[in-house]
């Protein structure tokens, strides 16, 4: 498992830089938002090897900064509401190697939008790699200068720790209903033990894109809903031509995220872990983890379908880009670069299911916005999350193409739900779903998730095949571990 450390991006935004002169009668004090851009390091995650590793680009980024300035006392300003009203909110985003400039900047967009509203609040925008961000965060709410919003992808236990405030008492005073208002995952990522610890940012939804160009040269069919993981696998091999530089399938699927981050997790006939993530004892050890472990991990070792490491490498994550893959497992995170880059024909499927007799289950997830429990100002913070999460902050992202937001309605007002590539996603997201397995307990990456890791490279790298002796060890010491730490919690 590669070391998540976290590189910086982005400046902070947090200083509030005092630059009045002294007020005559013709001035008042004015709070100015001020944004600038600056060249910065970002992040780049690429696979290499099967690996995950992450190299540092300059790009340019945008700073926005809270000051105070003296201006015409007949000027309109907030200050005329009164000094103490005035109140400014920091929230932290992330990037990924995925993003877009559009994606950065619609983080600033929606910070506007509001405050144009909502005249008396400022809203202090800082942006950080994805790697390592949690642990910015908690090290921040620890030394008293953490954020008052943030958004991650935090399994609902973390609720335990303390940090994250409690949202029942706003949304219940709240006028909607969360269950009318977001899709089913976007409650699931907000919920633990009855109680609301967060509001979803999106609803994505996964899928398989294939190259339509391929598969009419090679005289295939295009896949259809109901389409099994046997069907997935011929067609796989059917479109692999290594002399020709041609692959059937890329990145996730070939790869451990297989197991984790992929429809596949749901649909191989089995779950690996419980369903609130403390138990792997039962799950991650049965016969049928075992078939689907080797399923998964035969793509890559034994059919040699998967796409080879240099060009995952050149074309990182999305390397379904690169037009040498026909069938790769992506979401609605991937979209807006795939609309963008892709200088090919292409469509997408539903999700293979296990077999003739099952169901296919959605692979469906959800970033989650979360207030710190020490953010001072949290009616006004509230009011913030509420709106981010609501219809109108919804319409700006699916209408700039960044995010699909958790508002079914706003869907529907698109007339999404008809559109070929994400009509797709909308019938996924009305499924049943179930919430991503290294989701589902904060200890995951400390006592799981270096098996799947670690089992991919006994069996694929190394040639170990013994998957049961592997797994006879590795999953009692997971369950030891989840045992301990949640007994801590007590």
């Amino acid at each position: 498992m590669n070391a998540r450390k976290p590189i910086i991006i982005a400046l902070l935004l947090l200083a509030l830089t005092a630059v009045f002169a002294a007020c005559t009668a013709e001035t008042v004090e004015v709070t100015r938002v001020v944004t600038e851009t600056v060249t910065e390091e970002v992040e780049v995650t690429r696979v290499v090897e099967g690996e995950v590793v992450t190299e540092v680009e300059e790009v340019e980024v945008e700073v926005t900064r809270v000051v105070e300035v003296a201006a015409p006392a007949e000027e309109e300003t907030i200050a005329e509401a009164g000094e103490d009203d005035v109140v400014t909110i920091t929230w932290w985003g992330t990037e990924r190697g995925r993003d877009t400039a559009a994606t950065r900047e619609m983080h600033f967009e929606l910070a506007r939008a509001f405050e144009e509203e909502h005249p008396n609040t400022k809203i202090a925008v800082a942006l950080f790699p994805s790697r390592g961000f949690s642990n910015r965060v908690l090290t921040a709410i620890a030394a008293g200068e953490g954020p008052d919003v943030f958004y991650h992808y935090f399994a609902t236990d973390i609720a335990t720790q303390g940090f994250i405030e409690d949202l029942t008492s706003y949304i219940e005073a709240s006028d909607f209903d969360p269950a009318e208002r977001w899709f089913p995952i976007g409650n699931q990522r907000a919920v633990y033990d009855g109680r609301y610890y967060g509001v979803p940012r999106d609803a994505t939804a996964g899928f398989i894109a294939y190259n339509k160009d391929m598969l009419d040269a090679a005289g295939l069919a295009y896949p259809e809903e109901g389409w099994t993981i046997a069907d997935y696998r011929d067609m796989a091999i059917a479109l692999t031509d290594a002399d020709a530089d041609q692959y059937g399938i890329g990145a996730i699927v070939g790869t451990p995220g297989c197991f984790q981050w992929s429809a596949f997790s749901f649909n191989m006939g089995t779950d690996f872990i419980s369903p609130d993530g403390s138990e792997v004892v039962g799950y991650l050890d049965t016969p049928e983890a075992v078939e689907a472990l080797q399923f998964c991990m035969d793509l890559t070792a034994t059919d040699q379908v998967a796409a080879p490491a240099g060009l995952q490498e050149q074309f990182g994550e999305l390397v379904f880009l690169s037009g040498q893959v026909g069938l790769q497992h992506i979401s609605t995170w991937e979209l807006a670069a795939l609309n963008e880059d892709a200088d090919f024909n292409w469509g997408v499927v539903a999700p293979p299911r296990y077999d003739e007799n099952s169901e296919q289950i959605a692979w469906t997830d959800s970033y989650a916005y979360y207030m710190a429990a020490d953010t001072v100002e949290k009616q006004r913070t509230w009011e913030f999350m509420e709106w981010l999460s609501g219809p109108e902050a919804g319409m700006m992202m699916a209408e700039a193409g960044i995010w699909t937001p958790a508002v079914p309605a706003v869907w529907e007002e698109l007339g999404w739900q008809d559109d070929p590539i994400l009509g797709v996603a909308w019938n996924e997201l009305q499924k049943e779903t179930r919430v991503a397995n290294y989701e589902r307990s904060q200890f995951y990456w400390d006592c799981v998730g270096d098996i799947f890791y670690d089992v991919w490279t006994n069996y694929v790298d190394l040639g170990d095949t013994d998957i049961e002796g592997f797994l006879s060890t590795a999953v009692p010491e997971a369950q030891m571990c989840l045992d301990d730490n949640y007994a801590s919690l007590e």
